[in-house]
């Protein structure tokens, strides 16, 4: 039998596989702060039939793949030590613009930036305009993770805009999914909801652990005729989600950010808490929605600001101008990481969350000084009917003592938010141990899908907790 070197290297070539350590090294964590083990083999497919065949040389070799995007991820990514790395970034085509369809084909390594340029020279635009990394990170691997994207108040998940998934299962059997699943009529992607039961919801949101998606069709809008911005800043946290609840019963605004937490936008450091609201639309709708909004934000005891930053945030993807900051303002002085926390609450939890983690900081402000740990953020994305909190503490990346506390400070605020109201947005390996237990006949259904369609368990392994001998790679000591 040919070594798993070999079976890799007959599949890609050898210009597209390596064992070198030079090589694999590059590959051993994302941006959040978990370390993962040193893959044994990287490969890079340029094709599906690419993709099928590393995952039947994996199945014959009883070895796992770990399915990379662009790594742009802040959770933790479970690498196995050994393990196959495949990755996707040059599977990276924009196959059609399918204007008649109003539908985008893209291989899963294209940029969510890149692809929307070239549908703005038409006059078009992706469904949503992409998650936060929209420079860097790639359409399948946000798919994959349901990524939470901008204009999440109107336009909503990314997930949403998904028409159907080309998917090579764990067997390295293809799947075509909705109308696409009609073999006869040659993959007519158009309509997800159909041929029975939703197998594109599947694989969204899945983080690769039932299938490896290949090929995303995705939907398209024209380009909005108007942009309209305001920023509110409020006395107290109450009167802004209060304020931010009704935009989102009247349908006011495109995209709608808070700010609770973390440095205060610059010159307006009086305020206890904001709202950005983005408005895109018709220009007449643009500007009559952007009024109702500011009309809320007053009744609500709001108090107009300058809203260049808003504008400036909107239009150049810089986070650091929701606080009107460079982003030096959080960075430029020692290297930092994020173990965030995210996932969505009822908006009016919204109060309750942040009195929490205004309190926990509070009480635990000797400790937050000694490992150096910095409130990058208490934010918000509010969504058509609730809110996507996202918690960013800041540590030294380089000191081992603040690294242990700041992993264990996201299992806390994890465990503890999740046994109130929240629902996580994004798990993965890291938060997997905390996130999944909690999810009941939800999480044995998962664990049974995952046995039947990988009984090798060869597909992203621990990523989702679903292997019974699965333990987490790191377990700090939870601070309480």
């Amino acid at each position: 039998m040919p070594s798993l070197m070999e079976d890799l290297t007959a599949v890609c070539g050898p210009e597209r596989v390596s064992d070198k350590l030079v090589d694999r090294i590059c590959y051993t964590r994302d941006c959040g702060p978990s370390p993962g083990g040193v893959p044994g083999y990287v490969v890079r497919p340029v094709s599906t039939e690419e993709v099928a065949g590393i995952v039947r040389a994996a199945n014959r070799h009883k070895t796992p793949i770990f399915v990379w995007g662009r790594s742009t991820t802040f959770i933790g990514n479970g690498i196995r030590e050994g393990c196959i790395l495949m990755a996707m970034d040059l599977m990276r085509a924009i196959e059609k613009i399918d204007l008649e369809r109003k539908l985008v084909v893209v291989q899963p390594g294209a940029v969510w930036h890149a692809v929307d340029v070239e549908l703005n020279k038409l006059g078009w635009e992706l469904g949503v305009p992409g998650p936060g990394g929209m420079f860097s990170c790639s359409i399948g691997g946000s798919v994959a993770y349901n990524a939470v994207p901008h204009g999440l108040a109107e336009y909503g998940m990314t997930g949403e805009h998904v028409a159907g998934l080309e998917v090579v299962l764990p067997t390295g059997d293809i799947l075509h999914t909705g109308s696409g699943a009609n073999e006869t009529a040659g993959h007519p992607h158009f309509e997800r909801y159909a041929n029975g039961p939703d197998l594109t919801g599947l694989f969204i949101g899945s983080c690769g652990v039932f299938g490896i998606i290949t090929k995303v069709y995705f939907r398209i809008r024209r380009i909005p005729e108007a942009e309209e911005f305001a920023f509110y800043g409020f006395e107290g946290v109450e009167q802004a989600v209060d304020a931010a609840q009704s935009i989102q019963q009247q349908e006011a605004a495109t995209h709608l950010v808070g700010l609770f937490g973390g440095p205060k936008p610059a010159g307006y450091e009086q305020y206890d808490a904001f709202l950005h609201i983005v408005v895109r639309d018709s220009r007449l709708r643009a500007g009559e929605r952007r009024r109702i909004a500011e009309a809320v934000c007053e009744a609500h005891g709001g108090h107009p600001l300058d809203s260049r930053a808003t504008r400036r945030y909107w239009t150049e993807h810089m986070y650091s101008w929701l606080r009107n900051t460079p982003p030096d303002y959080y960075y430029g002085n020692r290297p930092y990481t994020c173990p965030e926390v995210a996932g969505f609450i009822p908006t009016q939890a919204v109060k309750d969350a942040i009195a929490y983690l205004r309190q926990d900081a509070v009480e635990h402000a000797e400790e937050f000084q000694r490992y150096d740990i910095r409130i990058k953020c208490y934010d918000v994305y509010f969504s058509r009917n609730g809110a996507f909190i996202w918690i960013d503490t800041l540590y030294p990346e380089l000191d081992e003592r603040s690294w242990r506390y700041g992993l264990a400070l996201r299992e806390r605020y994890t465990d503890e938010l999740m046994r109130r109201y929240m629902s996580p947005g994004g798990i993965l390996q890291a938060l997997a141990p905390v996130v999944m237990p909690k999810l009941g006949a939800g999480f044995e259904l998962m664990k049974a899908l995952k046995r039947t369609l990988d009984p090798n368990f060869i597909l992203n392994p621990g990523v989702l907790l679903m292997e019974p001998e699965t333990t987490p790679q790191v377990t700090p000591e939870v601070i309480r």
